[in-house]
Parts: structure tokens; sequence; C-alpha cells
């Protein structure tokens, strides 16, 4: 499993809002961040905190949008991710690494 705020393989890591962190270190700064967005009267969402956190780690990775995809096969993959235990993001990664190899 991969943590979704730094990218690295995780051990023993924690779920906070439906996403997988390191337990000590992203967690800690995903935590002090939601304090300061509250502090601040903003909303918290974890996903959104820890997916900008990947982007300052991995400024060369980019956000791709994907349309029209079969709603048979998006529910193929979305099944499968869920038997392999990862997620989504992994599995199309896993398939497009497998293909270009």
């Amino acid at each position: 499993m991969i943590c979704a705020a730094c990218g690295n393989e995780v051990k023993g890591g924690i779920g906070m809002g439906g996403v997988l962190l390191c337990r000590n270190t992203c967690a800690e700064d995903v935590r002090v961040e939601m304090e300061r967005l509250r502090s601040e009267g903003k909303r918290v969402s974890v996903p959104s905190i820890a997916r900008e956190m990947y982007r300052k780690t991995h400024p060369e990775t980019g956000d791709y949008l994907l349309r029209d995809v079969p709603q048979e096969l998006w529910d193929k993959a979305k099944h499968r991710a869920i038997d392999e235990h990862i997620t989504l993001r992994e599995l199309i990664i896993q398939s497009l690494q497998q293909y270009l190899s």
C-alpha cells in the first residue's frame, strides 16, 4: 500500500478520511494542516490535504482526467482494486507499467 501524502510504501499506516497515510510522519503533518484549516474556518478534506502534500513532493507528476470509460470496464477495475486491497490509481499505474514493459 502507498501513502497518499508522500507516495512511499506504507507498513503499519493509518487510515484518515478514506486515505492511507504513514503513521508517524504524514499523518501528523495532515493533522497539523487540518488544525490550521479549522482555525481559519475553512473546510477540511484529508484527501485534498494529502493530494497537495503529494504534489509538493512530486512536482513531476500531473493530474489526468480520463473520460468516457465504459461503465462495465470501470466497475470491473474498481472491483479488482478492492479485491487486491489497492487503490484504483495503483491498479491503473500497475496496468500501464505491465502493458508498457
